[in-house]
C-alpha cells in the first residue's frame, strides 16, 4: 500500500491530515512515556509503600505470640491509620496453586517485585476478584493474615487527570486548526466553482479575491483571463454579426439575377449552390452564436423528449421512446432541445428506425438516441464532431448537411458541464449518448 492511497482527496482532508496526524503521534507518544515513568517512579513508590505497611502488620503480629488483646489492637491501629479491611484466616495454609501467581497486568508485576522486596513470608495476592480492591494475603505460623485495601492507594489519580486533560487540550487546538484551514480553502473552492461556472457559459459568476496572497493573485488572474475571453467572444460574435449581414446583400442579388436568367438548366443549377452557400452561412452563424443562448431553468427532460417526438412527426420522422424516466434538470432549454434535435435529426436522415431513451445515472441524465443506419467507422467518432467535417457517406451538401450538427451539440453539452459520446448500437448503427449533470 502506498502513501497516496491512505491519504485523502480533498484539499482540505489532506491539511487537515498534514496537521492532525503530527499532533496525534505527539499526544501518544507522550502519555506513552508519562505513563511509563509514573510507574517507574510514582506507581514504584506508592506500591513498595503499601507493602511495608504489610510487612509491618505481619510482624506485629506474629511477634504478639498469640495474645489476642494485642493482635486486635495491631488490626484496629491498621484499620485506623492504614485504612486496610485486615482480618486473620485461623488454621489455614496457602496452597501451591494460590501462591502461584500470574503477572497478567501492570499492578500485578508491581504488587509481586514489592512484596517480595518487602515480606519474607509466602504470600498471594488477587487484583480480578473486585475492581475496585485488592486483596493480599500472608502466611503466618498457622493462621493466614489477609488484608484487603483500596486500588486507589495503588494508584495516582493524577495519571488520568493529566491523560484527560491533555487530549481536551488536543482536541481544543484540534478545532482551531480545522477552524482555519476552511477559512484557507473557502477560497479555493469558491474559485474552483467559478471555474466550473465559466466552463458551462456563466461568465459573470460572482467572485471576490480574499484569503492568502497567493490565492488572491490567483484569483485575479482567474478574473483577468475570464475578462479577456468574454471580450474576444463578443468581438467575435460582433465581427460574424457584421459578415452575415455582408453576405447576405450580395447573396440576395446574386438570387435577383439567376432569376432573370433564360437558360433553365444553368439556372436550377445556380439556384442550388446559392441556397446551399445561404445554408452553410446560416449554419456557420448559428454554430458561432450557440452561447447567447437563454437562461438556466429548471425543466422536465421527459417532457422536452416528448415534444421533440411530436416535431419530429410533423417532419415525417418516427421516433420511438424506449425508456423514458422522469428527470428534472437545470439547463438552458432552447440549447439542449437543439442539441437532442440535431442526434434525432441526423439518426432520422441515416436510418428507418431510430429510438431515445431518457435515464437518470448517478448525478447525471443520459439521453441516448440509437438507430439501425449504416453508422460509421469507429476511428471516426471523435472526428465527427470537428466542424464540418462529414464523412464519406454524406459528402452530398443535400443529404448530408454542412458538418455542424454534432459540432454544436458537443459544445452544448459540455457547456451543461456534460458530454457526448457515440459508440455501436444494438440496432445495428450508431448510438450517441448525451450526459448532463442533474
Amino acid at each position: 500500500m502506498r502513501l497516496r492511497d491512505i491519504m485523502p482527496k480533498s484539499l482540505f482532508g489532506r491539511s487537515l491530515f498534514i496537521v492532525g496526524l503530527p499532533l496525534v503521534f505527539l499526544q501518544v507518544l507522550l502519555a506513552y512515556f508519562f505513563f511509563e515513568r509514573h510507574w517507574e517512579d510514582v506507581g514504584r513508590r506508592l506500591v513498595l509503600s503499601v507493602a511495608g505497611e504489610i510487612a509491618l502488620i505481619t510482624d506485629e503480629i506474629i511477634s504478639s505470640d498469640g495474645n489476642l488483646e494485642k493482635e486486635n489492637l495491631t488490626i484496629k491501629n491498621a484499620q485506623k491509620y492504614f485504612g486496610a479491611n485486615i482480618t486473620i484466616i485461623k488454621n489455614k495454609l496457602l496452597s501451591a496453586e494460590e501462591l502461584n501467581h500470574p503477572n497478567l497486568s501492570r499492578l500485578d508485576k508491581a504488587l509481586n517485585k514489592s512484596l517480595k522486596e518487602r515480606i519474607d513470608k509466602p504470600h498471594t495476592f488477587n487484583t480480578t476478584n473486585n475492581k475496585n480492591r485488592v486483596n493480599i494475603m500472608v502466611q503466618l505460623p498457622k493462621d493466614v493474615l489477609s488484608v484487603n485495601i483500596s486500588k486507589k492507594r495503588l494508584y495516582s489519580s493524577t495519571t488520568y487527570i493529566f491523560i484527560a486533560v491533555m487530549i481536551s487540550f488536543s482536541f481544543i487546538l484540534l478545532v482551531i486548526a480545522i477552524y482555519f484551514l476552511r477559512r484557507q480553502i473557502s477560497p479555493l473552492k469558491q474559485l474552483s466553482t467559478a471555474a466550473d461556472a465559466f466552463g458551462k457559459g456563466d461568465t459573470f459568476y460572482p467572485l471576490k479575491p480574499r484569503g492568502a496572497d497567493e490565492v488572491r493573485h490567483l484569483t485575479h488572474a482567474f478574473l483577468n483571463m475570464r475578462e479577456r475571453i468574454r471580450l474576444h467572444i463578443e468581438q467575435r460574435t460582433a465581427m460574424l454579426a457584421g459578415v452575415s449581414h455582408d453576405l447576405r446583400t450580395p447573396l440576395t442579388r446574386m438570387k435577383l439575377q439567376i432569376e432573370m436568367l433564360d437558360q433553365k438548366e444553368a439556372k436550377n443549377g445556380l439556384s442550388i449552390d446559392v441556397d446551399q452557400m445561404e445554408q452553410m452561412i446560416e449554419e456557420y452563424l448559428s454554430f458561432i452564436k450557440e452561447k447567447e443562448t437563454d437562461i438556466i431553468v429548471n425543466i422536465d427532460l421527459a417532457k422536452m423528449l416528448g415534444d421533440i417526438i411530436l416535431d419530429a412527426q410533423r417532419n415525417n420522422d418516427k421516433i420511438i421512446p424506449k425508456f423514458i424516466e422522469s428527470v428534472d434538470a437545470k439547463v438552458r432549454k432552447s440549447d439542449l432541445r437543439r442539441a437532442i434535435t440535431n442526434l434525432t435529426s441526423n439518426a432520422c436522415r441515416e436510418s428507418n428506425t431510430v429510438e431515445i431513451s431518457l435515464l437518470k445515472k448517478d448525478k447525471y441524465a443520459e439521453v441516448i438516441v440509437d438507430d439501425d443506419g449504416p453508422g460509421i467507422k469507429k476511428e471516426d467518432y471523435s472526428n465527427v464532431f470537428k466542424a464540418f467535417y462529414r464523412t464519406d457517406s454524406s459528402r452530398n451538401l443535400s443529404t448530408g448537411g454542412i458538418g455542424l450538427g454534432l459540432t454544436i451539440s458537443r459544445d452544448i453539452a459540455r457547456s451543461h458541464g456534460g458530454e457526448i459520446k457515440l459508440e455501436k448500437s444494438p440496432l445495428g448503427g450508431l448510438r450517441a449518448v448525451l450526459s448532463i449533470p442533474i
